[in-house]
């Protein structure tokens, strides 16, 4: 049994994204709760999350968060801590607008804010990498030393490549999907889409295959769950002005001082729930052998539920700093 003051030590962990949000008390090994960030108060979905494109758009919606955070797991933030991620290229402006809702809003005493990139990286069991995170509104790619992203430096790209993009694409692909939900969207794009090798995605032969949504309603697939999947490395052929992923990889790492190559390159590490796709590990080892000259290695975490709550993991292994 915890004693009073390791009890008082137990800080609330929480990572908001654009559409996923997940919080718990940092002894635990997972989440208490996972939600998605764009359900109200009173459980409509409304599309809005506190966080876009890396952006505190909604300081009031992030205060009802952390309410309703500290009100799920019955705590008294008077006694804890908070640790909470934020998107790599958030403003230091919005940083401080955090900070100012943690103390203001719910009176913990103690906060710590660190970045996806360096959560994700702590959470593979790493300090130095470089961190590729598709999120649901854009993509980060940033190298990582010692546990600091390198945003001094141009080293940090950002790309409107997204999970979001991806699901307009398999509508616009496939008209059938067009009237379902953010939801139902997630569901086919995680269990039915796939990444094809590089020589041959546009080949891919058209098979329908029907797919059982959430809501137990079904929909018609064909190869778009396929050819979809090229716009994370080639955005440009669906009228996309972006590197591809790989290439974000390379750009941001050669904008980094060529001593530290080789130290960062070591441990590429794919974030956010579109690199789940199956196949998506394996094509990006293969472009970026294209195009490296150094040794490097894939971060692949096996484990779903551990790719999908890296950040909140990474948090949950830092819960021993002082804030």
């Amino acid at each position: 049994m915890a004693s009073d003051s390791e009890e008082a030590s137990v800080a609330v962990v929480l990572d908001v994204g654009a559409y996923h949000l997940s919080y718990g008390n940092s002894g635990e090994d997972a989440p208490n709760f996972s939600k998605l960030a764009t359900v109200t108060e009173d459980g409509t979905n409304d599309g809005k999350a506190p966080i876009n494109k890396a952006k505190l758009v909604d300081k009031e919606r992030m205060d009802d968060i952390i309410k309703m955070a500290v009100c799920d797991l019955d705590v008294r933030p008077e006694e804890k801590n908070l640790l909470m991620s934020n998107p790599t290229a958030m403003s230091e402006q919005d940083k401080i607008a955090l900070i100012e809702i943690a103390f203001e809003g719910s009176q913990f005493p103690g906060f710590l804010t660190l970045s996806d990139a360096t959560l994700g990286l702590y959470a593979s069991g790493r300090t130095s990498g470089l961190c590729l995170d598709i999120g649901h509104t854009l993509t980060t790619a940033v190298p990582v030393y010692e546990g600091y992203p390198l945003l001094g430096c141009p080293s940090l790209l950002i790309s409107p490549i997204s999970g979001l993009k991806l699901e307009e694409l398999l509508k616009k692909l496939n008209p059938k999907l067009t009237e379902l939900d953010s939801v139902a969207m997630s569901a086919v794009k995680k269990q039915l889409c796939r990444v094809a090798e590089k020589e041959s995605f546009m080949m891919v032969e058209d098979k329908s295959t029907e797919f059982v949504l959430p809501d137990e309603s079904k929909v018609s697939v064909g190869n778009e769950i396929e050819r979809s999947t090229e716009f994370l490395f080639s955005p440009h052929f669906f009228g996309v002005k972006s590197p591809g992923c790989h290439e974000m990889i390379y750009n941001s790492l050669h904008k980094v001082d060529p001593e530290g190559h080789r130290e960062i390159i070591e441990n590429v590490l794919p974030m956010g729930g579109t690199t789940m796709i199956p196949g998506f590990a394996k094509r990006l080892e293969l472009e970026l052998l294209g195009v490296l000259d150094y040794e490097f290695s894939v971060v692949n975490p096996k484990n779903s539920s551990e790719k999908e709550h890296m950040a909140w993991i990474g948090l949950h292994s830092r819960r021993t700093f002082d804030i």
